[in-house]
């Protein structure tokens, strides 16, 4: 196969080729870069660890009290625990100091950038170049094939998109996004560290350096997180892992993840091999083409701005009839939950919302029960009806956004969700019994899913683990007398 042959997008393999690429390995890291990469793994781990641990603050703790104290016993005070802290965040900016210095032609700048004269671009490509010679390394820039494939990556977690994605080069769009984010990161966390080890300046500088050093740290753990997660146990992803023990990629792993880096690889082969047969001269070599290693073809200077298709994309998230995946399910709700922290001073609820339904039921029915019960006059308060509550406006709301996602999707009707085997009053005595149950279990653990599990699980309360875990027990252990009904 010529450097000319080399096809410009991934064409479908047969079941040999597959087999045959799967068999060759490709060399993607250097020892160096290997040996970076897990030192920086012990060192935030190390980091983490006894940072979660000193502080102890009641207002900015994220460590429970046992784990605090259980750090600082190992480490016999928090004097030592802090010590320790800044040794090894000392040892991380030298041993980083020394990789830069030395190993900044071989390892960090890849190339050199020639030729890229912001001013003559448009708005969009001056962002594309200058990030181009900001990080000096054209393999963690972003270029239009990354933002199509960072849309396409999306819109597939979201199940609304099973089209091929763009090709990608050493790195795909997302590991570039969390090298964006390390780089910028990294010098804040290691200047601030020092401000905050040393004293340097003023208290306060020391001050909004312990400010911007847990903002710094929290942006890269939280990238961190994802990255651990796709590279771990995504397994998609998990060749990316091992290539960070051995160094090497199957032939195959290259050629449908990072393609636009294979094809470069390849034609780097053809080169060699022609220069050995003694025909490397002016014209035995054929030229690098688009995406083809050539620091025009990776910066993406000559590449064509994606068209903007925000209203298709919103119809294909929005008004799609699958549901959302999980994990972006998830997301989302959690970032309610932040907002719902942040906005009314407390977590989402509710079982508390059908409790107040009832105390107006009962203080309308029978209000001397309701103003002496020892339970329900806890929500009864002279002048005051139970229903003004955020979580009775909420629940409200969670209905209204129901009915709205349904009717985007195109999901409202009238329907019974039920198993093959069961009638629909049998599924009606089911769920009645269920809700019945789920009501009296929440009440007696003085939340639900809503505000034990997850509004408790923010704050790191302890029933709220328990809860969910035996939340979790119940339901395995309930669907295995269950399911017969619903399979």
């Amino acid at each position: 196969m010529g450097a000319q042959s080399l096809p410009l997008t991934p064409a479908p393999l047969t079941v040999e080729q597959a087999e045959a690429m799967s068999r060759r390995q490709i060399k993607k890291h250097h020892v160096a870069i290997m040996l970076l990469h897990w030192f920086n793994a012990v060192v935030w781990l190390f980091e983490l660890s006894t940072g979660a641990a000193l502080i102890a603050s009641p207002y900015f703790r994220v460590a429970p009290y046992w784990y605090i104290n259980m750090v600082t016993t190992f480490f016999g005070s928090r004097a030592n625990m802090l010590r320790f802290h800044i040794a090894v965040g000392v040892t991380w900016v030298i041993v980083f100091a020394v990789y830069v210095t030395f190993g900044f032609r071989t390892y960090v700048r890849t190339s050199v950038l020639h030729g890229v004269r912001i001013h003559e671009q448009p708005a969009w490509r001056k962002f594309l170049a200058l990030q181009c010679i900001l990080f000096q390394n054209e393999e963690v820039c972003l270029d239009a094939d990354d933002v199509r494939w960072l849309k396409a990556r999306f819109l597939r977690v979201m199940g609304r998109n099973h089209e091929p994605l763009p090709p990608q080069g050493l790195y795909n769009a997302g590991q570039k996004l969390f090298a964006w984010l390390v780089y910028l990161a990294i010098p804040v966390i290691m200047l601030t560290g020092l401000v905050m080890a040393l004293h340097l300046i003023s208290t306060m500088t020391v001050a909004w350096a312990v400010v911007l050093h847990f903002v710094a740290v929290g942006l890269v753990l939280s990238g961190l997180m994802i990255h651990v997660y796709m590279g771990a146990v995504f397994p998609e992803e998990k060749p990316a892992f091992f290539s960070m023990i051995t160094g090497m990629v199957s032939e195959l792993y290259a050629y449908r993840h990072h393609f636009k880096w294979w094809r470069e690889v390849k034609m780097q082969e053809e080169a060699w091999k022609l220069e050995l047969q003694g025909a490397s001269g002016s014209s035995g070599v054929a030229p690098p083409v688009a995406g083809a290693g050539s620091v025009a073809a990776k910066c993406p200077l000559e590449r064509t701005e994606a068209k903007r298709e925000g209203a298709w994309t919103f119809k294909r998230i929005f008004r799609a009839p699958e549901y959302w995946p999980p994990y972006v399910a998830g997301a989302g709700l959690g970032l309610t939950l932040l907002a719902t922290f942040v906005l009314m001073g407390q977590g989402l609820g509710a079982s508390g919302a059908f409790t107040r339904y009832l105390v107006a039921i009962l203080a309308w029915v029978a209000p001397n029960y309701a103003a002496h019960s020892s339970y329900w006059s806890n929500y009864v308060q002279p002048g005051q009806s139970p229903l003004i509550a955020f979580l009775v406006f909420e629940i409200f709301g969670a209905m209204i956004g129901g009915f709205v996602s349904g009717w985007l999707a195109g999901r409202v009707r009238i329907a019974v969700d039920k198993g093959p085997r069961i009638s629909r009053r049998t599924r009606y005595a089911l769920a009645l019994g269920g809700g019945i149950l789920t009501g009296y279990g929440a009440r007696l653990a003085r939340g639900c899913t809503s505000g034990l599990a997850l509004s408790g699980g923010a704050v790191l309360a302890v029933g709220a683990w328990v809860f969910m875990l035996a939340v979790f027990a119940a339901g395995f252990i309930g669907a295995y007398f269950m399911r017969r009904y619903w399979l």
